[in-house]
This record gives structure tokens, sequence and C-alpha cells, in this order.
């Protein structure tokens, strides 16, 4: 890449501060995860609608949780409604604008929404620089670069697929189906327990590699024995993986913890890096652009959403 950086330059995670004070970090790139709950005094009370009640350190107000965080409804949507298909209750190829008032779910106390709100913010700046790099290739031949933390995007997944089990939203077809809430999942999610091994983030680098001009979003689950195993994200055609088992096979080309995502026109680079703390994970995704298709809003809905439908 064409980019030099000073060790006075702001941090290409956002955070505003400068190189040397915050992700580079021994003449590489790291940017470590958020920590959950080390600087709030315990309340020692447990709220009963609240699924992280185990933890004894609830508030008493029980808040009004965005199944997809608010951050990526935003990026998708108006401030009031959101453009969405597949729901279960939802007419195949169906389109709506949904309002992001019916989205939401009473799962967590305030207190425990409020405390993962780092991750909402790590994947909303994922998905907002996706959307940023993929337009920026139409227009202009600056190679662009920024960092994520991997943990923290694995937590977003996690915590959103909690909210969809709590509040009972999960579904094969048209059935409902009732999933277990673990409790290793709220362990890794306030207790900063690691994944076991196996489970976590896994992106699919096996299709055409193309970048996908429409921003949209799809979601899914597999079940197995009231348990659920894996939670599959669509993002602007970037597939996305949760899985909460130790595979049993591998497929080519699903990377577990995948290092970076590169977005590329001809010798123009668009690099998303990802930072995990255990520098094992190396292997990158690559995605190639080519001219826009040129279709209408509804075209693209149609055909994205049906195919997801009947997939």
């Amino acid at each position: 890449m064409n980019i030099r950086f000073e060790l006075s330059d702001n941090c290409p995670c956002g955070s505003g501060l400068q190189l040397k004070t915050c992700c580079f970090k021994k003449n590489s790139w790291n940017k470590t995860p958020a920590l959950i709950g080390h600087h709030s005094e315990k309340s020692n009370f447990s709220h009963d609608k609240c699924y992280a009640n185990l933890t004894n350190d609830c508030s008493e107000k029980i808040s009004r949780e965005h199944l997809i965080s608010e951050f990526i409804l935003n990026n998708l949507g108006n401030q009031k409604a959101v453009k969405i298909g597949g729901l279960h209750w939802q007419k195949e190829g169906q389109v709506q604008n949904i309002s992001k008032a019916g989205l939401v779910s009473k799962v967590l106390c305030s207190k425990h929404n409020e405390m993962l709100s780092p991750f909402d913010a790590e994947m909303g700046r994922l998905h907002a620089t996706i959307k940023k790099y993929d337009t920026s290739l139409q227009t202009d031949e600056l190679d662009e670069f920024s960092i994520f933390c991997g943990e923290d995007l694995e937590k977003w997944m996690l915590k959103t697929t909690c909210n969809y089990i709590v509040s009972n939203q999960i579904y094969s077809g048209e059935q409902k189906v009732e999933c277990k809430m673990k409790e290793i999942y709220v362990d890794i999610l306030f207790g900063n327990k690691p994944f076991p091994e196996g489970w976590g983030l896994y992106i699919d680098a096996s299709g055409d590699d193309k970048i996908q001009h429409h921003n949209y979003l799809n979601l899914s689950f597999t079940v197995k024995d009231d348990t659920l195993r894996m939670t599959k994200l669509t993002l602007n055609g970037l597939t996305i993986y949760l899985l909460l088992e130790r595979p049993t096979d591998s497929k080519k080309g699903i990377i577990y913890r995948p290092r970076a995502i590169e977005m590329k026109k001809c010798e123009v680079k668009k690099v998303m890096e990802i930072s995990w703390q255990d520098k094992q994970y190396n292997q990158g995704v690559f995605l190639t652009y080519e001219k826009p298709i040129t279709r209408t809003s509804q075209e693209w809905d149609k055909i994205i959403f049906k195919k997801k439908a009947g997939s």
C-alpha cells in the first residue's frame, strides 16, 4: 500500500488518539479488546428480566435493546425506519420499511446494555467502512487503511445472537424454535472469558470474491437439539459466521478469525486490518472490485432478499 504513517498521525482505529499512544505498538498494529465491567462498582442486584443477572450486577431499569444494534440500523436506513426482508412473517421476496422502534426487545438491564456498547460501535464502524470503501473505489485511486478489534467484532455477533435467543425470535421457516441461553455466553460477554477452542468468528471467502454494491443485511440461525449452533450474518455481500461449537469439518474458503479484509480495484487497495490478541491468525479475505451494476434499489432488493429467503 502507498500509505505512510507518522507517529503523530491520528490512529486509523477511529479513537482520535495519535498512533504512538494508541494501536501502533512495537512496530505493528494491535487494537486491544474492550474490557467489560472493570471500572464500575458492583451493584449486588440481580434483575429477573436481564439475561446477565447471573453476574449479580444489574441496574433496576430494563432497557429497550435493539435486536440488531442501532449503529447497524442507522447505516441501513434513516433515523426512524430501515429496509428489511427475510423476517419470518414476511412473504418470500418481500421487502418493507420497518420502524426501528419495532426491532427492540427487553432482555438486558440498562447497566449491562451500556457495557456492550463498545461492541456495537466496532461492528457499526466496520459496516460503515465497508460502505465507504466500496463507494470510494468508484471515484478515487487512493489506498486506505483502517484497523478493528477482532474480539470486539466477535462479541458483537454473540451479543446479537443472545438478543434473538432470549427474546425468542429464532425461526426455522415459519416455525419458532426455542434455544437454550447458556451461562457460558454471559461469561464471555461480561466476564471476559475466552471463546472455547474452535468457537468464534469465521468469514466466507469461498465465493466469487466480488464486492456487492448494495447496502443490506440478512441474519439466519442453525439450531440442533434446542441449542443454537451457528449464526450467519450477510453484510453487504460479506458472509460472517459465529460458530458456537467446535467444527467437525473444515470447508474450503471459510477463514477462522481473519487478519484482514482487502478490497481491491486494479492496484488500489482498501484494507481493513482485524487485530487479534492471538497472533497465529494471519489469513486474509480478498475482494475484487468490478464496475458497478446499475439497478434500482427495488431491483436489488428483489434479487437479494428473494435469493436469501429461498436459500
